[in-house]
C-alpha cells in the first residue's frame, strides 16, 4: 500500500465511521429489462406465464414475480402446451429452442443483448473452422447457453491458465477466445495471456465480452476496497456477478468481504471494529434490497458517502411481447438473411498469400443482395421439423452459393446475356467473362465443399445424402437440362414441356431447399412427400411469377432488364396460357401448396406465407 493511501486510511480510521457507496452499482440494463419482460408479460399476455430457471439470479426478484403470476420451472416439459414461456437473460442452447417449437410455446427470449453478441461471435469462430476457448465458469447458465450454440466438442471451457495448459490441442491448431460476460477482469487477463502464449493462431474477439455493467461494478469497488476495513456486497449467493465482486473485493487489499442479499443477513461481528465499510450490489440486486442494507448501515453509526463512479447510459430495446414463431415473416427473413450473410463473410476469406482477385469475384456475386427466399425456404422448413438451426443456416449459405453460380453463368453473353444483377452490373461486367466463369466454379465447389462438412450436420450419412441430392439437383436431370431446354426449345413445345422446363430452372433448387431440410431433420415417409410435393409446385408457381413479371414488372423493381424471354422468342407460360391464364395457374398452384401442408397444422404457418409471396411478388 502506498504512504498516501496509508494516511488517508489512518485519517478516516481517526474520524467517523464511514459507508462508501461504489457506483454504479444495483441493477444494470440488461436486468432491468428481463424483469421488465415478465412483467410486461404478465399485463400483455395474462398470468400465468412460465419462466425457465430464474430470470436472473435474484431470489427477492423471483419471490416478486411470483407473487404477480409467474410461474417458475426447471424445465420447458413442465409448462402446458401452447402456454406463454420465457427464457432467461443468461441465454439457452439451441436445443432449448427446438423443444419450444415442437411443444408450439409461445416463446419470449430475454437473453441478455451482450450474451447474443457472444453467441453470435461463437457461432462465427466456429463456422470460420475455429476451435473456441470459452473463458468461464463450468456450469454457469450463461456458459451452458453459450456451449449449446454449436455441437459438442467445438468449445473447450478454461477458467484458469492452469486450465489453458491442461487442454489436448495441439499448439498450432487455429483457436479463438470469447468470455463469459460475468467473468471478473483480472481473472480474464490471466487466462488470454495463457491463451495467446500457449497456442500460435488464435483470434480476440472484437469487443470485450465481460459486460460494461460488471466491468464497471469491479472497478468501481477495486478503486475503494483499498481504503476500506471491511466491504459489503449485496446480491444473491446464486449470482456469478455477485460473488466476482467478493473476489476483486478482496483482490484489492480489503481485508473482508462478506456477500449478504439483504439487512437481515449482515454479520455485523465481522464490521464491528470497522471505521470504514465499502458498499457495492451485483447488476441483479433489487434496489429496494441495496437500500435496506445501506439504511442498516448507516443505523449502525456509518455516515453514507455516494462516490463518483462511470455512468451508464446503456439503453436496451425492450422485449417483444410477440412470441418467436410469431415474428412476422419480413423481420424472421431479416434476421435469416443477416445470418447467411455473416456466415458467408467467414467462409469466404481469402486463403493466406492467394492472389484475391478470384475470392473478390466469388464475394461480389454471392454477398450484399438478393432476397434469400432460398435460405428462408430451408430454415423455416427445418426448424418446423426440429433441426438444429446451425445445420440450416449452413446448408442454407452452400444454397446461396449455388444460386448465386448459376445467375453468375446465366448472365454470361453465351447465355442470357444480361448486364445487370440485383441492380448492379453482372459479374462478367464488373470482372471479366474469364472471371465470371471461374468464380461460377468456384462457388459451385463451395457449395460441395459446405454440404460435406461437419458444420452441416455431424452424422456422416446425412451429409453423403446432401450432396447426392445437390449433385442430382443441379446435373442432367435438373438445373442444367432445365437451362438446355430454355436455351433450345422444342418446336411446338407442349404445355408440359413448357412446365417441365420451368420447374427444372426453378423449382428444382426450390425442392432441393425442402430436401435439405427433411434430411437435417431426418425427416421421411408421408410427412416427406408432402413437403416435397409441396416444393415441386411452389417452384413451378415461383417460375410463372418470374414470367409474370418479366412481361409486366420494371427493370428498377427487379434490378434487371424485363422483356428478355419474348425479345429472345422462348416459349414460357404466358405463350401457352396468356397473361391473364398464368396468373390463375400460379394461384392454383399456390392453392394446391397450402393444400399439400395441411396436416402440418399451425406449424406450416410460415410456409403457407412464402405460398402467398410466390404468387404476389413484386420483385
Amino acid at each position: 500500500m502506498s504512504e498516501r493511501r496509508r494516511q488517508t486510511r489512518a485519517g478516516e480510521r481517526a474520524g467517523e465511521r464511514k459507508l462508501l457507496l461504489a457506483n454504479p452499482r444495483g441493477f444494470c440494463a440488461g436486468v432491468e429489462r428481463a424483469i421488465a419482460a415478465v412483467e410486461t408479460a404478465l399485463v400483455h399476455h395474462g398470468a400465468p406465464v412460465y419462466v425457465r430457471r430464474h430470470i436472473v439470479h435474484n431470489q427477492g426478484v423471483v419471490d416478486r414475480l411470483k407473487a404477480r403470476g409467474a410461474v417458475f420451472v426447471t424445465e420447458l416439459a413442465e409448462v402446458p402446451e401452447g402456454a406463454v414461456a420465457i427464457l432467461s437473460a443468461h441465454g439457452v442452447a439451441q436445443s432449448v429452442l427446438r423443444e419450444a417449437r415442437q411443444r408450439q410455446l409461445k416463446t419470449l427470449d430475454t437473453t441478455c443483448p451482450l450474451v447474443a453478441r457472444v453467441h453470435a461471435q461463437v457461432l462465427d469462430h466456429y463456422q470460420a473452422g475455429r476451435h473456441v476457448l470459452l473463458i468461464g465458469h463450468q456450469g454457469h447458465p450463461e456458459i451452458i447457453g453459450t456451449l449449446g450454440q454449436v455441437p459438442g466438442g467445438a468449445i473447450s471451457v478454461v477458467g484458469s491458465p492452469g486450465d489453458v495448459d491442461g487442454l489436448p490441442l495441439a499448439r498450432n491448431i487455429a483457436v479463438s477466445y470469447a468470455v463469459q460476460t460475468t467473468f471478473a477482469m483480472q481473472e480474464a487477463t490471466s487466462v488470454i495471456e495463457a491463451i495467446r502464449a500457449r497456442f500460435d493462431d488464435v483470434v480476440a474477439p472484437r469487443a470485450s465480452d465481460i459486460c460494461y455493467a460488471s466491468s464497471n461494478r469491479q472497478e468501481a469497488i477495486g478503486a475503494i476496497a483499498a481504503r476500506a476495513d471491511h466491504v459489503v456486497v449485496v446480491g444473491d449467493r446464486l449470482s456469478s456477478n455477485a460473488r466476482r465482486l467478493v473476489e476483486v473485493s478482496r483482490a484489492a487489499g480489503c481485508g473482508d468481504a462478506q456477500l449478504v442479499d439483504g439487512p437481515d443477513a449482515l454479520d455485523l461481528g465481522r464490521i464491528a471494529a470497522a471505521r470504514v465499510v465499502g458498499l457495492t450490489a451485483a447488476a441483479s440486486a433489487p434496489p429496494e434490497a441495496i437500500d435496506a442494507v445501506v439504511a442498516r448501515l448507516v443505523a449502525l453509526g456509518f455516515a453514507a458517502e455516494e462516490l463518483p463512479g462511470r455512468a451508464e447510459n446503456a439503453v436496451f430495446k425492450p422485449v417483444s411481447m410477440t412470441p418467436l414463431d410469431a415474428v412476422p415473416l419480413a423481420m424472421r427473413g431479416d434476421q435469416v438473411r443477416r445470418d447467411v450473410e455473416r456466415c458467408l463473410e467467414q467462409v469466404l476469406i481469402p486463403g493466406p498469400g492467394a492472389p484475391a482477385r478470384l475470392n473478390d469475384a466469388m464475394r461480389y456475386a454471392v454477398l450484399g443482395g438478393g432476397k434469400r427466399l432460398r435460405a428462408l425456404l430451408t430454415v423455416l422448413v427445418a426448424e418446423m421439423l426440429g433441426a438444429e438451426y446451425r445445420h440450416a443456416i449452413w446448408a442454407a449459405c452452400a444454397i446461396e452459393c449455388l444460386h448465386a453460380q448459376s445467375l453468375v453463368h446465366d448472365d454470361l453473353p453465351c447465355m442470357d446475356d444480361d448486364d445487370f444483377r440485383r441492380g448492379k452490373p453482372s459479374l462478367h461486367r464488373a470482372f471479366d467473362e474469364a472471371t465470371a466463369v471461374l468464380a461460377g466454379d468456384a462457388l459451385l465447389a463451395l457449395s460441395f465443399e459446405m454440404l460435406s462438412d461437419e458444420r452441416a450436420h455431424p452424422d456422416a450419412a446425412v451429409r453423403t445424402r446432401l450432396v447426392s441430392a445437390l449433385a442430382r439437383t443441379i446435373g442432367k436431370d435438373g438445373l442444367a437440362l432445365g437451362q438446355m431446354m430454355d436455351l433450345y426449345p422444342a418446336e411446338d413445345a407442349s404445355a408440359e414441356a413448357v412446365a417441365l422446363c420451368e420447374q427444372l430452372k426453378t423449382g428444382t433448387l426450390l425442392s432441393y431447399c425442402v430436401e435439405a431440410a427433411t434430411l437435417l431433420a431426418g425427416c421421411e415417409g408421408e410427412e416427406r412427400e408432402r413437403l416435397m410435393r409441396f416444393s415441386e409446385k411452389l417452384g413451378l408457381a415461383f417460375q410463372i411469377r418470374d414470367d409474370i413479371l418479366d412481361r409486366v414488372g420494371s427493370a428498377e423493381a427487379l434490378g434487371k432488364r424485363v422483356g428478355k424471354d419474348s425479345r429472345a422468342g422462348r416459349v414460357t407460360t404466358i405463350e401457352i396460357f396468356g397473361l391473364e391464364g398464368a396468373k390463375r395457374q400460379s394461384q392454383r398452384l399456390a392453392e394446391a401448396c397450402l393444400e399439400d401442408l395441411a396436416q402440418f397444422g399451425s406449424r406450416a404457418d410460415r410456409l403457407r406465407e412464402i405460398a402467398s409471396f410466390a404468387v404476389s411478388r413484386l420483385h
